[in-house]
């Protein structure tokens, strides 16, 4: 397989596609989930957001997901565009691709990460949140990166 450049845009769309579509068939009920992410005050445009349920039981196998827009908005997205999550307790993650840097589809996309992986690992990441029924603003506020 030939690997060739991709920019982030690419790369949030790819990672967007293989998360939500591999999921199983069963449809379990998600609720409306949005917020913002924003870096040092500032609001983070196409960060790449994954919730990770902390009980997997009963739950789908898709990831809910997001990328956040120009202002650091996001909807999370389980099985149709900006549906929400499932009930439940999570571990959220986050990756911000250096956009100023080009991307190969063979690189982990950590790689190019502005955070170098700091929140993109579930196990190690701040962020626990609840979904619950109704809507659910979940904020997230990270840390500036190192020499920014």
């Amino acid at each position: 397989m030939r690997c060739g450049l991709l920019d982030a845009r690419s790369v949030h769309a790819l990672l967007l596609t293989c998360l939500v579509g591999c999921g199983d068939s069963r449809e379990t009920a998600v609720h409306p989930v949005a917020g913002k992410l924003t870096v040092g005050g500032r609001p983070a445009a196409n960060a790449m957001i994954a919730f990770h349920p902390l009980d997997r039981a009963g739950l789908p196998t898709a990831l809910s997901v997001a990328s956040t827009g120009s202002d650091g908005a996001y909807r999370l997205t389980t099985y149709t565009a900006g549906d929400g999550a499932p009930a439940g307790e999570y571990a959220v993650t986050v990756v911000w691709p250096d956009d100023s840097q080009p991307h190969d589809e063979c690189e982990d996309v950590v790689m190019h990460d502005r955070f170098k992986g700091r929140y993109a690992d579930p196990a190690r990441s701040p962020w626990r949140v609840a979904v619950g029924p109704g809507a659910n603003e979940v904020p997230l506020r990270a840390d500036a990166p190192a020499g920014r």
